[in-house]
């Protein structure tokens, strides 16, 4: 036997050993001992999303179109751009030096994500011990606190119909009772930009839910236009290019910034930290969409009211809110027909428990989807 033989021999066995690696993963607080394999990739390890997933109870989300990668993780998000080692995680870039790949459908983290860098960014739930990673059991993903914003209040009365009934009235007289239902029938927990007639500014609508980790956010308000045989039920979410109708309605919202909070208050809307906000609500718009479509499904049946569809726009009140969030313009409090349900009790109920099953329906698909 050639002398080198031997030592080729172990080279060999070496770099099968180094193919067969992987990581080793005990669950708490069962204790349950899972594990990853790797793959040799470039001449590193890497462990596939889908193997990932499967272990620890994580969530992939893939943009194909733009080769980029979501990784939803313990409520936090991680961006990653398929051949680049750099990846985004609460607006902070990390480097793990060596690139997400993509091999065929699947896509592949260097294992240094998993053992390095995870540990990093989830200190108490993620520790790596010798050669295992010990993790937490990641926390229940269900919808389970839902702010409820009563467009407009105090000072500002909204629009007034030709009777003299004011939208911020039946604004809060729907949410109060849309959030008995919440509560009462789904179980969760209901939090109210304002529960009484009182002024908040756009901005503080939107940082109350942020602070309070609201899972969802809904804007309820009522319609109006010059036009007094303007009609119909119509559900909004953010967006920062719309047509001319919707041009109309967003001013008639966004407006009340210069009449209420002060001249020349609206320029803070529209900083650059509104921009990057845009940005970080990207991943929200798809489950924005989702609920806007079920509760304007709902509101149109249950109140047969005619209906004017699911549009984006640019609202402030939407602006900045980090969960799905969406608007609803009830009726049009100036046509005269329909300011006249719009101060009906009855039919307030009737507006509330149609936009609770939209949000029931949402929910029921969102949890068993992110609990999957």
């Amino acid at each position: 036997m050639p002398k080198y033989a031997p030592l080729l021999i172990m080279a060999l066995l070496a770099s099968l050993t180094a193919l067969a690696a992987d990581i080793s993963f005990v669950l708490n607080p069962t204790n349950t001992t899972k594990s990853i394999p790797t793959l040799k990739l470039q001449q590193r390890d890497y462990v596939s999303f889908e193997d990932i997933n499967a272990t620890i109870g994580s969530i992939v989300k893939e943009e194909l179109s733009e080769n980029r990668v979501h990784f939803f993780f313990y409520g936090e998000q991680f961006i990653f751009l398929t051949n680049s080692s750099f990846y985004s995680f609460k607006n902070e870039i990390y480097n793990m030096h060596f690139p997400m790949l993509q091999e065929g459908a699947k896509f592949y983290l260097p294992a240094v994500f998993v053992l390095e860098h995870l540990p990093l960014h989830f200190p108490r739930e993620v520790q790596l011990r010798g050669k295992n990673l010990k993790v937490a059991k990641p926390p229940d993903k269900s919808i389970r606190r839902i702010v409820i914003d009563p467009g407009h209040g105090g000072k500002d009365p909204g629009a007034v119909g030709k009777k003299g009934a004011r939208e911020k009235d039946v604004n809060l007289s729907v949410a109060l009772r849309l959030k008995q239902l919440l509560e009462k029938e789904l179980g969760v927990q209901v939090l109210m930009t304002r529960s009484d007639d009182r002024f908040v500014s756009l901005s503080d609508r939107t940082k109350f839910a942020n602070d309070n980790r609201a899972d969802l956010f809904i804007s309820i308000h009522t319609n109006a236009s010059k036009t007094r045989t303007a009609t119909g039920l119509e559900t909004f979410y953010l967006a920062t290019s719309m047509n001319s109708d919707t041009r109309a309605v967003e001013a008639l919202e966004n407006d009340v910034v210069e009449l209420y909070e002060g001249k020349g208050e609206s320029s803070k809307y529209d900083d650059l930290a509104f921009i990057l906000s845009d940005l970080s609500q990207t991943e929200h718009l798809e489950n924005s969409n989702s609920l806007a479509f079920l509760v304007q499904r709902n509101l149109v049946a249950g109140a047969r009211g005619m209906d004017r569809g699911v549009k984006q726009a640019n609202f402030w009140v939407l602006r900045g809110a980090f969960m799905p969030a969406i608007l609803i313009e009830m009726g049009f409090i100036s046509n005269p027909a329909e300011e006249a349900l719009l101060s009906n009790r009855d039919y307030q109920d009737r507006l509330a428990r149609t936009i609770y099953e939209g949000i029931k329906r949402y929910k029921y698909r969102y949890d068993q989807t992110r609990n999957a």
